[in-house]
């Protein structure tokens, strides 16, 4: 539920308050404390506050609780509309800070990824500067698995543009492994491409129906949430734990200080979503359809 404390005399609802604005948003496992910047108006306020919400429980829905049991979210208003950027930070307390147009659409709002995955960022530990790229490549994958369970994209979408987006990650000449090569893509892309294939090999060596979710979920029971300093041999092996695997672990060590290119061909192939439509008679279609939930 909310509750909001407006520290301004009371005034139109489409103006902006002169202080700024604190909201505390209660969430299964957790409290979101929304700060807004003293330009909005009581309307954008509302309206930013059903996106905080529906991220909220996008990630809520995907952990089974809220990662953190407090958090403060600071909203800092722009002109226009739009989700400008956002980061994650645990010093001096965790919050998280976005750059919000005040005009922003509730289209703008549905179709938004950045809250999402900064959220998703707080359901693991801190890592060391070269092994940032599980953090991204994790939030990165999360956010459109997230958000499709909510059903705020449709599962086509999702694999098409992970059919045109993941490639980026791939390793190219040079390249030294995840943990070495700290460039954009394979910081971004080359994580995610990460944990699809984690999650795709977590159901196939198990059963389709307990996959990444599950494993993160116990890096979270094991008190593994952003409030901690952990690296990533911890972080996998705590994961595989929860599904009696070692996976993520065996993974690491072979794309950790090597380039070990995905054959993303197969692995479309094989989910069925290399052609115009999703192909149920793949011979991993239970493994893709579980995916998305």
């Amino acid at each position: 539920m909310l509750s909001a404390c407006v520290v301004a005399p009371a005034r139109a609802a489409d103006a902006p308050d002169e202080q700024p604005v604190t909201m505390a948003l209660a969430l299964p496992g957790g409290e979101i404390e929304v700060q807004f910047t003293p330009d909005f108006s009581a309307v954008q306020r509302d309206a930013a506050t059903v996106w905080v919400r529906r991220c909220a429980d996008a990630v809520v829905q995907y952990f089974g609780r809220f990662p953190v049991p407090q958090v403060e979210l600071l909203l800092q208003g722009r002109t226009g509309a739009g989700v400008h950027s956002g980061v994650t930070s645990g010093e001096p307390s965790l919050h998280v800070r976005v750059r919000l147009g005040r005009d922003t659409t509730s289209d703008q709002y549905r179709a938004d990824w950045v809250l999402v995955h900064e959220m998703a960022h707080l359901a693991l530990p801190r890592v060391p500067r070269e092994q940032r790229w599980l953090h991204e490549g994790a939030a990165t994958y999360i956010e459109t698995v997230a958000r499709a369970r909510l059903g705020l994209l449709q599962p086509a979408d999702v694999w098409r543009g992970w059919m045109r987006q993941m490639p980026q990650g791939q390793p190219r000449a040079g390249d030294q492994g995840l943990d070495r090569t700290p460039t954009w893509a394979r910081t971004y892309w080359g994580g995610a491409t990460f944990f699809l294939l984690a999650d795709v090999k977590l159901r196939q060596r198990g059963t389709p129906a307990r996959g990444l979710q599950h494993a993160l979920q116990g890096v979270l029971a094991a008190g593994g949430d952003y409030r901690a300093v952990w690296d990533a041999p911890r972080i996998f092996a705590a994961a595989d734990a929860a599904l009696g695997q070692s996976t993520l672990s065996d993974m690491y060590s072979q794309m950790k200080d090597q380039p070990a290119p995905a054959d993303l061909a197969t692995l479309w192939r094989d989910l069925g979503v290399d052609g115009p439509t999703l192909r149920n008679d793949a011979p991993l279609a239970a493994v893709r359809r579980a995916i998305l939930g």
